[in-house]
């Protein structure tokens, strides 16, 4: 009797693993095929959340547009995406030259998204810019442009998609945001600012888009970490027990947060938090 106490523990925990395996992997199976053939645009598609996002939603056989401010980095996130995907299940990107603080070309880009394949399913609104800094210590140069990049492109850019999206009665518009949206830190005063505007905006629009069937939803991861910070083997922060202190010390990686992206799409649901 002992022992089977001993090993009922174990095999709990087991089978409440192997549950939460199969849900995740049914869930993201789920969340890949709503995706299938929509039109999704993705702002600054070359940094590295933007890439992740570019990659889960192309396997996902979305037709994409992706933005970003370089044309040589465009092209070669458009290799990367063609030359590990199935021709016959995908479809090829189309690019974008954008910068999304130069607020007076984005109705003419809008434009070109728009000509792309006639219209916009999913609207995907990654680009931002972040700047360090005491309060003193940043022009209100620096603050307005913070703001351009953060929170006057993306809603210039949503304002000038959302016709289209509201003459056919359907649509979804994701902001990519940041906890910093919710919680303001030292050191982070125009960027949480022009976090906590942008919050403030598509949670209204999120209320008049609903008599259009249009949904709006928010991700607010918190750091996210670069590639290239990850764990040696064998250190300690590797362990099971650390994996919430190194989460805090690295911050969320792309990849968790591009799929919380990609079910926050196919679930519509209203606010996401990057899986942090």
């Amino acid at each position: 009797m002992g022992f089977l106490a001993v090993l009922a523990l174990p095999l709990l925990l087991l089978g409440i693993s192997g549950i939460i395996y199969i849900y995740q992997s049914v869930r993201w199976l789920l969340s890949k095929s709503a995706v299938q053939n929509k039109v999704v645009v993705i702002t600054d598609a070359i940094s590295g959340l933007g890439k992740e996002c570019s990659r889960v939603f192309h396997t996902g056989g979305a037709r994409l547009v992706l933005c970003g401010r370089t044309w040589e980095k465009l092209e070669a996130l458009y290799d990367a995406l063609i030359s590990v995907a199935d021709p016959s299940m995908t479809y090829a990107p189309k690019l974008i030259l954008m910068d999304i603080s130069d607020i007076n070309c984005i109705q003419d880009v809008a434009k070109e998204i728009l000509n792309c394949y006639g219209c916009v399913d999913i609207l995907i609104n990654n680009a931002s810019m972040k700047v360090k800094g005491a309060v003193q210590s940043i022009s209100l140069e620096l603050d307005k442009k913070i703001m351009d990049a953060n929170y006057f492109g993306p809603i210039t850019l949503t304002k000038a998609i959302l016709p289209s999206m509201i003459s056919r009665r359907t649509g979804q518009i994701v902001l990519i945001n940041s906890i910093q949206g919710k919680i303001g830190i030292p050191f982070r005063s125009a960027y949480a600012a022009s976090k906590h505007a942008a919050v403030g905006f598509f949670d209204c629009l999120r209320a008049e888009m609903e008599e259009f069937d249009i949904s709006v939803s928010t991700v607010n991861p918190t750091f996210i970490c670069s590639y290239h910070r990850q764990p040696a083997p064998g250190n300690w922060e590797a362990s099971i027990w650390k994996f919430f202190f190194r989460k805090v010390a690295y911050g969320v990686h792309p990849v968790e947060v591009a799929e919380e992206v990609l079910c926050t799409v196919s679930s519509k649901k209203q606010e996401g938090l990057g899986k942090s």
